[in-house]
C-alpha cells in the first residue's frame, strides 16, 4: 500500500542536513559567545542575521467584509511568527480566524490559521501579492519553511509580496488534525518484513484510531476538505484587504486553486498551477501514473546512450530486484536526518516499488535512480534508497493525515466504488498491489465524511490566466492531468518540463524565469525560450568526470575552484543538485584547532573528527579529518593563514564519496586562496 500523501515534501539530503547543522547552532550559551564571525561564516555557523517583524503593541483585528449567509466575517490578528525567521527577510505574522463549521457558526467552535506575508525586497512591489497553496493535502507549509524557503520561496520576494499560510488542521493552525498514531506506525513498520496486504490492515488501525481520538477532542471532521479550504483563502485575503491576489498552488495545492477560480473567481489576478490535480481526476487511476512514471524512466535511460552502455535492461533489472528482495529482503541501518536516531530498515520487494515512486517526486534524485538499481541488484548497495525511505518517514511530521484522509475522502474517493480501484490496480500485477487504492476506500467508508457534490468530480471552466506547468517523470500528477485541467481553463499556457518530477516551479531555473514573466503580464504567453535549451535526465554514471571552474568571492576573501553544474545555496555553501552532496569552503577567524573545536561543539557531528593525515597543496599544509553528519561520510580539511582558518567540508555519500574526495576535495584544497588585499 503506498500513502500518496507526503512525498511532495522534497527536501534534499545533504541540504537538509545543512539546514539543520545552522539550525543547531543559531543560538550559543553564553558560555560559548558568537564571535566576530568573517563574511559567509554566519551561514555555515548560524549567527542570527534577522528577525521577524515585530507586531503592533496590540494586536489589529480586521473584520472582512460582508461575506455570503454561508460564510462568517474573519477576524485577523498580528502576531509574533511561530517558526523561525529566514535571515534577511521581512515578515509579517498573524493568525485568522474563522468558524469550523460555515453553516452552522453559533457553534461556536474555531479554527485559527497561522499566515505569514513576507514582504518583496522591491521598493515599489505591485498591489497584488502571490498566495502559496500548499500540496497534500495535508502538508504542514510553516512549520518546515526554514528547510526550504531560500530554495523554494525567497526568490518570488524579489517582485512581490509573498503570503504562505497553514491550511485549517495542518501545522501551526488549530484545531490540529496530525495523527500521531500513523507517525508512529510509520517508525514501527520500518525493520518488519510485510506485504501491501499486511500493511494496509496494520495503516487502517491506526488511522482509525487517529480518527476515533480527534473525533473525541469534538473536531468535525466532515469541515476539512477543499470547499471549506477555498472559503478560508477567499476570508483571507478580504481581511488582508487585497482587491486581488495571484495564486501559486503546487499538487493538491492546484486543486484548491481550482475550486478558488470556480466558486471565488473575483479576487484572483491570476494562478499558476504547478503539478496539477484536477477534480476530474479519478483516484484508480494511481496505478496507471506509476506505470508511466516507470516507464519514463526505463525509456529515458535506453535513449541516452551513456546511461544505456552502463546500466542496460533497466526495466528487467529492476523488477529482478524486487522479486529477488521479496524472496530474500535485507535490512540495514537507516538515520533519522531531524534527530540522528538510527533505525533498522528492511527492504523487500514492495519496499523497492513504493521507493521508487516517491523518489520519482524529486528532480534532483531522478538522474541517480539508474545507478542506484544497479547498486542495488549487482552490488548491494542500498544507501541511497535507505535514505529515501528515511527522509519519507522522518517527514511525516510534518504532515496532518487527518485532513488528508478528511479532504481526500470527501472531495475524491467515495466518487469510485472499491471495486473501481480493485480493478485499476489488478491491470498492472507486477506492481505487487502497492498501489491498490482498495485499502484508502476502506479507510474513508470508515472515516464518516461523506462526498462531495457533483461539482466537485467536474473541470473547472474559468477565463482567469493560467500557467499549468507540469513535469515528465512526475509520478503523481502526469502532464495529461495539466493538459485535462487547460482543455476548460480558457486563457491557460500549458509547459512541459522533459527531466522534472513533481513540483517544478520550486526548483527555479527556466520554469520560474517562465512563471515571472506570465505573472508580469498573466494575459500575453510567456517567454519560453529557455525550454528549447532543455534535455532529459544527466543520468549519473559511475566514474563520470566532474568537471571545476574556478570563482573569486571578495565577501568570503577566497578564490578557488567548485563544481561545474553544482548549486551556490549560501556563501560558500555548493551543493549537487541531486541532493546528494554539498562541498563547504570558508575562511574563518581564529586558528585551525579553535575552528575544529567550534565544529565538534556546535554542529551536530555523529562523532569527534578523526585524523586522517595531511595534504600538502602548493600554499598550505591541510589537516585532514574525519567524521559523518547524520551518518553521510564528512571529509574535513584545515590550513591557517595570517591568523585565520581555511576550512573545506565535503559531506557525501557511501557511495560517491571515494569519487568525490578524488575528483572534489583534493582539487579544492589544492586551488583554494585567501585574496590579498593591497
Amino acid at each position: 500500500m503506498l500513502e500518496k500523501g507526503f512525498h511532495i515534501m522534497r527536501v534534499r539530503f545533504v541540504l537538509l542536513i545543512l539546514a539543520l547543522l545552522v539550525s543547531a547552532c543559531a543560538v550559543p550559551s553564553a558560555s560559548n559567545p558568537t564571535p566576530t564571525l568573517a563574511p559567509g561564516a554566519e551561514e555555515l555557523l548560524g549567527a542570527p542575521t534577522a528577525t521577524s517583524v515585530p507586531p503592533t503593541a496590540a494586536p489589529v483585528s480586521t473584520a472582512a467584509p460582508a461575506p455570503s449567509p454561508a460564510r462568517s466575517a474573519a477576524r485577523y490578528e498580528t502576531a509574533p511568527c511561530e517558526f523561525p525567521v529566514p535571515a534577511g527577510v521581512s515578515v509579517e505574522c498573524g493568525w485568522l480566524s474563522v468558524p469550523e463549521n460555515r453553516a452552522s457558526p453559533q457553534n461556536g467552535r474555531e479554527v485559527r490559521l497561522h499566515v505569514a506575508i513576507f514582504r518583496s525586497t522591491r521598493p515599489n512591489p505591485p498591489p497584488d501579492p502571490i498566495v502559496y497553496l500548499e500540496g497534500g493535502p495535508g502538508v504542514d507549509a510553516l512549520e518546515r519553511l526554514p528547510l526550504v524557503f531560500d530554495i523554494w520561496f525567497r526568490p518570488f520576494l524579489a517582485n512581490r509580496d509573498f503570503i504562505l499560510y497553514d491550511q485549517r488542521g495542518t501545522g501551526y493552525s488549530t484545531p490540529s488534525l496530525a495523527c500521531p498514531e500513523l507517525t508512529k506506525l510509520s517508525f514501527d513498520m520500518l525493520p518488519m518484513d510485510i506485504r501491501a496486504g499486511e500493511s494496509s490492515r496494520l495503516w487502517k488501525e491506526a488511522a482509525l484510531k487517529c480518527h476515533a481520538r480527534l473525533v473525541a477532542e469534538g473536531i468535525d471532521l466532515k469541515q476539512y476538505n477543499t470547499l471549506t479550504n477555498a472559503a478560508d483563502l477567499e476570508d483571507l485575503r478580504l481581511a488582508l484587504g487585497y482587491e486581488q491576489w495571484n495564486l501559486l498552488g503546487s499538487s493538491y495545492g492546484t486543486r484548491l486553486a481550482l475550486t478558488a477560480m470556480r466558486e471565488y473567481p473575483q479576487g484572483i489576478r491570476s494562478v499558476v498551477l504547478d503539478s496539477t490535480r484536477p477534480p476530474q481526476i479519478n483516484e484508480s487511476q494511481t496505478p496507471a501514473d506509476a506505470e508511466r512514471a516507470f516507464q519514463t524512466l526505463f525509456r529515458g535511460c535506453a535513449a541516452d546512450p551513456t546511461c544505456n552502455a552502463a546500466y542496460p535492461d533497466l526495466e528487467r533489472v529492476f523488477y529482478d530486484l524486487v522479486e529477488q528482495l521479496n524472496t530474500k529482503p535485507v535490512t540495514l541501518p537507516g538515520v533519522d536526518p531531524f534527530t540522528g536516531r538510527t533505525y533498522d530498515v528492511l527492504i523487500n520487494g514492495d519496499t523497492m516499488i513504493s521507493t521508487l515512486f516517491q523518489a520519482m517526486y524529486s528532480t534532483e534524485i531522478i538522474p541517480l535512480l539508474p545507478r542506484a538499481i544497479y547498486d542495488a541488484a549487482r552490488k548491494g548497495e542500498f544507501d541511497l534508497w535507505v535514505r529515501l525511505i528515511m527522509n519519507n518517514v522522518s517527514q511525516s511530521d510534518y504532515f496532518s493525515y487527518g485532513v488528508m484522509y478528511s479532504a481526500r475522502c470527501y472531495d475524491e474517493i467515495l466518487f469510485e466504488t472499491r471495486e473501481d480501484m480493485v480493478r485499476a490496480d489488478e491491470a498492472f500485477p507486477h506492481q505487487q498491489d502497492v498501489f491498490d487504492m482498495a485499502s484508502f476506500w476502506d479507510i474513508c467508508d470508515a472515516w464518516g465524511v461523506g462526498s462531495a457534490p457533483s461539482v466537485e468530480n467536474q473541470p473547472v471552466r474559468s477565463a482567469i490566466p493560467a500557467l499549468i506547468l507540469a513535469g515528465a517523470y512526475d509520478p503523481a500528477t502526469p502532464p495529461d492531468d495539466g493538459r485535462a485541467a487547460a482543455a476548460t481553463l480558457q486563457n491557460s499556457f500549458f509547459f512541459e518540463f522533459p527531466a522534472t518530477g513533481h513540483g517544478v516551479v520550486l526548483d527555479g531555473g527556466c520554469p520560474l524565469s517562465i512563471a515571472f514573466a506570465f505573472l508580469d503580464n498573466p494575459q500575453r504567453k510567456p517567454d519560453a525560450t529557455c525550454m528549447a535549451q532543455l534535455e532529459g535526465p544527466a543520468f549519473d554514471v559511475e566514474g563520470a568526470a566532474v568537471q571545476l571552474i574556478p570563482f573569486r568571492d571578495s565577501e568570503l576573501g577566497i578564490t578557488g575552484v567548485w563544481p561545474q553544474g553544482w548549486t551556490n545555496f549560501g556563501p560558500g555553501i555548493y551543493g549537487r543538485p541531486s541532493g546528494d552532496a554539498a562541498i563547504v569552503q570558508i575562511l574563518m577567524p581564529g586558528s585551525a584547532l579553535e575552528t575544529l573545536v567550534r565544529l565538534s561543539s556546535r554542529f551536530n557531528l555523529d562523532r569527534e573528527p578523526e585524523a586522517a593525515g595531511e595534504h600538502v597543496s602548493e600554499r598550505y599544509t591541510w589537516q585532514l579529518y574525519t567524521t559523518t553528519i547524520r551518518s553521510q561520510p564528512t571529509d574535513i580539511a584545515l590550513a591557517e593563514d595570517g591568523g585565520r582558518s581555511l576550512l573545506v567540508m565535503l559531506i557525501s555519500d557511501k557511495g560517491n564519496r571515494d569519487e568525490l574526495y578524488d575528483q572534489v576535495f583534493i582539487p579544492s584544497l589544492d586551488a583554494l586562496r585567501v585574496i590579498r588585499t593591497p
